[in-house]
């Protein structure tokens, strides 16, 4: 059965960042201007204090599950607004980042489907 949330926003690209440890939030730029950002979390292990994460504009909104982890990372959606209004910022978190999923591909919209339905989700609240 497929999984079916909302669309996310034409333009949104998912950054998967490497971390070391449940402090990551300390460890990658604050969110500009009050923003916020959906973030999932490569393996339960990594799940941060959620205040401090969204105090410094990461909301975390899900984790992979331990038969399916994916790692070291977290995957963090950045909508196209806050790339243009933040330029400086994204330009760091690109540079930090494994791998930038295009979500126009039809491919990596169905391989991550279920991580985009966590994003998309919380999207919408």
């Amino acid at each position: 059965m497929p999984v079916t949330a909302p669309p996310l926003p034409d333009g949104a690209v998912l950054l998967r960042v490497p971390v070391r440890d449940p402090a990551w939030p300390q460890a990658l730029p604050e969110v500009p201007d009050g923003a916020q950002v959906t973030v999932t979390v490569g393996r339960f292990e990594l799940l941060p204090d959620l205040t401090v994460a969204s105090a410094r504009g990461y909301l975390v909104v899900g984790a992979a599950s331990d038969t399916r982890p994916i790692g070291d990372v977290v995957d963090l959606l950045v909508l196209p607004e806050l790339r243009e209004a933040a330029q400086t910022w994204w330009e760091e978190l690109l540079g930090r980042s494994h791998r930038a999923f295009d979500l126009r591909h039809g491919p990596v919209q169905r391989v991550l489907a279920s991580e985009l339905a966590m994003h998309a989700r919380s999207l919408v609240r």
